[in-house]
C-alpha cells in the first residue's frame, strides 16, 4: 500500500491486487526509463515523447500504468490552445516485503470470500439523471435518457451502466455474515466519466459507500473512447464510451486505501456490519460534486476488463 504523505509504497503479499499494479508498473524498461526522466522535473506526455525518442502512443499507455500503479500523477494544466498533461512521481521509494512471518494458519488466521455482482444487479437506483441508460452485449435497454429506465425487468443483463449523477445500491449477503468479524474488504470494478458520445479530458468525481460510510472519492480523469475496448461489442459505436479504469477500494485495520493509496482513516472497525443483513455498496456521483461528470459502470462482457463488480471480504469467525 502507498503512503503518499511518507512518499513510500509499501507492499505485502497481504495486498496481492496491488502487488501485481505495482509489478507491472515497474516490468517495463520504457515505463523505468520515464520514472528515471521525471526524477528531474515534471513533463508532458509529448515532452516524454521527444526527450525519450518514444511514440507518443507508448508514452501515453505508459504513462497510465504508472498513474494506476500511484507511482506518477498527471495533472491537467490549462494552456492557450487547450489542456497539457503534466506527469510527476508522487513516491520516493517502493518497499516489498515478502516475509511469511504470519503465514501459518491458526484459528486468528483471517479466512476470504469473494463475491461478483452483475452491474444490472442493484438494489436501488437513487436520484439518477439523464446522460443515462444501459445496455447488454447485444443492444440498448429500455430507453436512453429516461430514468424510469433503470428499472426496466431486463437491467439484470445490463453490461454497461451509465448516468449523470445519482447513486446505484448493490447489496451483498451471506448465509453466515453475523457470525464473523470483517478484518478487511475490497471492492473492484471497472469505470469512467460520462459524457455525450466520449469525451478526454471530462472529470468526473466518482463516489463509493459501504453501509453509507463513504470510503471517498475516484477522480475520473475522462469517458475513454475513440478506440475500441477489448471486450466492447461491434455494434457499440466507436464514438461512443468504450472502456474504463479497472479500481480498486480496500478498508483494513489501518485505513482506506484506492489503489494502494491511502485516502483517509476510516477503518472497517468504524462501520457497524451487524446493522443490516446485508452489505450496501453505493457507486455514483453526488448532485454537488465538484467535478459533475457522470459515471459508466461496466460489465464482464464489455469495456477493457472480464469481471463485474467484485466485493472480497477478509474475515475471522466468531468463537
Amino acid at each position: 500500500m502507498i503512503d503518499s504523505g511518507k512518499e513510500t509504497a509499501e507492499f505485502s503479499l497481504d495486498d496481492k491486487h496491488g502487488l501485481r499494479k505495482m509489478a507491472r508498473a515497474l516490468s517495463s524498461e520504457t515505463r523505468l526509463t520515464i520514472l528515471e526522466t521525471l526524477q528531474s522535473g515534471s513533463r508532458s506526455i509529448g515532452e516524454l515523447s521527444e526527450e525519450l525518442q518514444i511514440p507518443m502512443s507508448t508514452v501515453s499507455t505508459s504513462v497510465s500504468i504508472l498513474e494506476e500503479s500511484g507511482l506518477i500523477i498527471a495533472k491537467n494544466k490549462s494552456q492557450e490552445r487547450g489542456m497539457l498533461k503534466l506527469c510527476s512521481p508522487s513516491v520516493s521509494q517502493v518497499i516489498f516485503n515478502l516475509n511469511n512471518i504470519g503465514s501459518v494458519e491458526t484459528d486468528e488466521t483471517p479466512q476470504s470470500l469473494t463475491m461478483s455482482m452483475p452491474v444490472g444487479c442493484y438494489t436501488d437506483a437513487q436520484n439518477i439523471t439523464p446522460t443515462c441508460g444501459m445496455c447488454n452485449e447485444y443492444s440498448i435497454i429500455g430507453e436512453k435518457d429516461n430514468p424510469l429506465c433503470f428499472f426496466h425487468p431486463d437491467r439484470f443483463q445490463a453490461q454497461r451502466v451509465w448516468f449523470h449523477s445519482g447513486f446505484l445500491e448493490y447489496r451483498f449477503s451471506f448465509a453466515f455474515m453475523y457470525d464473523i468479524t470483517l478484518k478487511w474488504l475490497e471492492i473492484s470494478f471497472e469505470t469512467c466519466s460520462e459524457a455525450p458520445m466520449y469525451r478526454d479530458p471530462w472529470k468526473s468525481d466518482i463516489s463509493v459507500f459501504v453501509n453509507d460510510k463513504k470510503l471517498g472519492i475516484f477522480e475520473s480523469p475522462c469517458d475513454c473512447g475513440g478506440a475500441r475496448g477489448v471486450l466492447t461489442p461491434s455494434w457499440n459505436s466507436i464514438l461512443s464510451t468504450q472502456y474504463g479504469f479497472l479500481i480498486t477500494w480496500r478498508l483494513d485495520e489501518s485505513g482506506t486505501y484506492l489503489d494502494g493509496i491511502r485516502t483517509s482513516r476510516l477503518t472497517i472497525s468504524d462501520i457497524r456490519f451487524s446493522d443490516l443483513p446485508y452489505i450496501s455498496v453505493k457507486i455514483g456521483v453526488a448532485e454537488d460534486a465538484v467535478h459533475l461528470g457522470g459515471v459508466n459502470l461496466f460489465g464482464d462482457k464489455f469495456g477493457n476488463y472480464a469481471q463485474p463488480l467484485v466485493l472480497k471480504l477478509g474475515y475471522q469467525l466468531d468463537k
